[in-house]
């Protein structure tokens, strides 16, 4: 059968955790998804206190505390936002930044959130706990992601590459670069940086090589992605960014049948997710091509 035409078009909105989102359809070859970077935050400060008015009108305490807020990111990120905001008009500095970058993030403002994230990253104090390299690195992380949602790669190198220098062998980071790279054509500098860290052999994270994969399918190393793609289901079978990308190839190297299969198990697997919604798009595309089978 014949190559399907491809055409890029922008990275969704808001990007979801990565176990769901790394793959790209074929109407998404050229760019990358993003991971999600809302993950365990090292313990730091203390809970902040202030006052409400009663129903007496006097004043009672009221406390704010970071577990509170990052908790209601994901399921209320409304609640998290206005939390935030409550926190920081009542003395909340940091801590109450961060939750409230990554409810905006949550609610799809991804430049605001980017731009604070990267401020907090860029401007920590020198010392305390807020000055811990691996915060900063969870925050370059979510900041990241952050610039890729509102469509700046190059904003989002920038702060990985600053992250990197406080942490340099800090996975998380080394995976979000690549996916900048990627969104910026870049794949042979992401494929040289991944190839070292999936030498690691077991220790190499699986997002590892489908991004690897990913970058070596663009660059027409069919061989060498599919049998990174295939380490990366060996490890996560029911991954549907993976499927995802392994359908991309498999169609690529003619086998359109084996690519309709991994594109319908991904919509068996998430049908509510991205990866969901380019694969229904992939599958429409083969579906329209008079060569498929």
């Amino acid at each position: 059968m014949t190559h399907l035409s491809f055409s890029a078009r922008s990275v969704p909105a808001r990007c979801a955790p990565f176990a769901a989102t790394l793959g790209v359809g074929l109407l998404l070859a050229g760019v990358p998804a993003c991971a999600a970077t809302i993950r365990s935050h090292p313990p730091v400060g203390q809970a902040g206190t202030g006052t409400t008015s009663g129903h007496d009108g006097k004043e009672t305490p009221q406390t704010w505390a970071l577990a509170d807020c990052m908790s209601m990111v994901e399921e209320d990120p409304f609640g998290a936002r206005d939390y935030a905001q409550d926190w920081m008009k009542h003395g909340g500095d940091r801590e109450a930044r961060h939750c409230h970058a990554l409810a905006l993030l949550e609610l799809g403002d991804e430049l605001d959130a980017a731009q604070e994230l990267d401020d907090l990253v860029r401007k920590a104090p020198p010392s305390g706990p807020e000055s811990s390299a691996s915060l900063r690195a969870v925050m370059a992380e979510e900041a990241a992601e952050a610039w890729l949602s509102a469509g700046n790669p190059p904003g989002a190198l920038s702060i990985v590459e600053y992250g990197l220098s406080i942490r340099p062998e800090d996975t998380n980071l080394r995976l979000a670069k690549a996916r900048a790279l990627l969104e910026q054509g870049n794949t042979g500098a992401v494929v040289t940086d991944l190839t070292a860290l999936v030498a690691r052999g077991a220790d190499a994270p699986p997002e590892a090589f489908v991004l690897l994969a990913s970058a070596e399918r663009r660059l027409g190393q069919l061989d060498k992605a599919t049998q990174h793609i295939s380490l990366a289901l060996q490890r996560m079978p029911d991954n549907a960014a993976a499927l995802l990308e392994r359908g991309i190839i498999r169609e690529q190297v003619g086998d359109a049948t084996g690519a309709q299969a991994d594109w319908q198990h991904v919509l068996d697997l998430s049908p509510d997710s991205h990866e969901a919604d380019l694969a229904r798009q992939d599958l429409a595309v083969l579906a329209a091509d008079p060569d498929s089978p």
